[in-house]
């Protein structure tokens, strides 16, 4: 009896969840950290020390700004989380050289307390506070944070140029001898713009690290620059160069790998995954082509996280051992945002 008794307690257990992960939160944003510094190490070797200034007003404001609501709602304050961290840091890598610091002040005010904090706060929000912020911007603070800078003699100083997507764009089908070579953009030689997306080596470096490490899954950034290749492909009869011109430029490769795998504002399921990275890629080049604007990454991300819950809510797995897919919405609760 006195053994039976023994083995009995030996297999008694507690509450759900039964099964735990060393993947915290904290965990996941700090990868994201580590991945963005090929980034910024990109940055400040081409643009200087400014670079690290602006991110350090991003991060500190972002982190400042989030504890303080918490602190005033009397709610837990959870910066240790490292989410305030990555989206301080994204929105300073986000803007060209010469913004002013007070652009970066608002877009990481605006990020934390509008888009994070008042929809509940990490994992509860439908729209990534970055891109939001970044788009919230460019739209009211275009004059500011629109001149186009490119790196002189390696970061010693600033002229101004005109982006590429101005010379591909306005019906273009072809590259004009303006826009810099494809390994040039490559690396972000003679490169101006925002900041942390100038040299696509550096963020495909923080993309296979990301992928490496399980935090993202591939299909979200490889599909969406993909899909927006293949788009230019088609509009320019498959011309090779206009087609990698437009994947080079812009802000594809760091929102592609940085915002549209973010979790909670992003599709969950894995065929949503799918539907969520094809939209973005067709959406940004939808801009790109019948509305003639530069960029469009911001707004097509945007768009595709209004319709995650609804493509996750139509794509959800069949549970199995039935016939059908559960016809609630995907609880989209307790997940990852940053």
């Amino acid at each position: 009896m006195a053994q039976a008794m023994d083995t009995k307690k030996k297999f008694s257990v507690g509450p759900s969840p039964h099964i735990r992960t060393n993947r915290t939160s904290a965990w996941i944003m700090g990868q994201v950290l580590i991945a963005l510094v090929p980034p910024l190490f990109a940055a400040t070797y081409f643009f200087g020390l400014r670079v690290l200034l602006m991110v350090a007003v991003g991060i500190g404001t972002a982190v400042l700004s989030e504890y303080a609501y918490q602190k005033f709602r009397y709610q837990t304050i959870k910066i240790k989380d490292l989410s305030a961290c990555v989206t301080g840091m994204l929105i300073g890598l986000s803007l060209p050289v010469t913004a002013p610091l007070w652009t970066v002040v608002i877009g990481s005010l605006f990020a934390i307390i509008i888009v994070k904090q008042l929809n509940g706060g990490i994992g509860k929000n439908y729209f990534n506070p970055a891109v939001a912020a970044r788009v919230m911007l460019k739209v009211f603070f275009s004059p500011w944070i629109t001149n186009w800078v490119l790196p002189a003699a390696w970061g010693a100083e600033v002229i101004s140029g005109a982006t590429p997507l101005e010379f591909i764009g306005d019906g273009a089908q072809t590259v004009s001898a303006q826009v810099p070579g494809l390994w040039d953009l490559f690396l972000g030689i003679n490169l101006g713009g925002n900041v942390g997306e100038t040299s696509k080596l550096a963020i495909l470096i923080g993309m296979l690290y990301l992928i490496f490490r399980r935090v993202i899954h591939p299909k979200i950034p490889i599909l969406y620059i993909l899909t927006t290749v293949l788009m230019m492909g088609l509009w320019s009869g498959f011309n090779f160069t206009f087609m990698m011109t437009h994947a080079l430029t812009g802000t594809l490769f760091f929102a592609a790998t940085y915002m549209a795998t973010d979790y909670s504002s992003g599709s969950l399921t894995p065929a949503g995954k799918t539907v969520f990275a094809i939209g973005c890629g067709v959406l940004t080049a939808l801009f790109r082509i019948v509305f003639d604007y530069p960029g469009g990454v911001g707004f097509a991300i945007l768009i595709m996280n209004a319709c995650a819950p609804f493509i996750d809510g139509a794509l959800m797995p069949r549970i199995y051992g039935h016939k059908t897919r559960p016809k609630t919405k995907y609880d989209r609760q307790g997940e990852l945002n940053r």
